[in-house]
């Protein structure tokens, strides 16, 4: 009988327990790092190794900002692309503008990046898409095609709080 008394005492007694999740709030971080893409472009494989850097304001589960990419092709052109970016929780999504600069077979073009990933602190995997809208073909160089590419960064945060945010984005 006693242990039963205690038990329903202890029950009673009991405070109520809670998870205090420190989720970041306004925290500045800047992410840099190399990104590594294989893309399939007019029926034909291409790789592209180069660099991304981004500016995100982290609050929660959610996040926004700025990106940049440098990216060098294999089929000896590079390719810049400038944007924003929106991550809830692990799933993201990049819109921006991309240009890409001539090469012997194409001519320089100017287009949309579109690019759903996922996002695991360190980096990304995900798949970009570039829709090509400007560029003045001549007759024997047409502008880049539609691309379609896997791409996978790696990246190092770096937290522009001074202290305040210390270690890792909390994503």
């Amino acid at each position: 009988m006693l242990p039963r008394i205690l038990l329903v005492l202890g029950v009673l007694t009991a405070s109520v327990a809670r998870a205090d999740l420190d989720l970041p709030h306004d925290e500045k971080w800047l992410m840099v790092g190399p990104l590594f893409t294989s893309s399939v472009r007019e029926a034909r494989g291409e790789a592209g190794v180069g660099l991304e850097a981004s500016l995100n304001l982290l609050d929660g589960f959610q996040s926004l900002g700025l990106l940049g990419q440098v990216e060098w092709m294999e089929s000896r052109h590079s390719r810049v692309c400038v944007g924003v970016q929106g991550t809830l929780l692990f799933l993201g999504l990049e819109l921006g503008v991309m240009h890409e600069t001539a090469n012997r077979l194409h001519v320089a073009t100017t287009g949309l990046h579109v690019a759903p990933y996922l996002s695991f602190i360190y980096g990304s995997v995900g798949l970009r898409l570039g829709i090509p809208l400007i560029g003045a073909e001549e007759t024997r160089r047409t502008r880049h095609g539609f691309d379609a590419a896997f791409v996978l960064t790696l990246k190092l945060p770096v937290s522009l709080e001074g202290g305040k945010g210390g270690g890792i984005p909390h994503l």
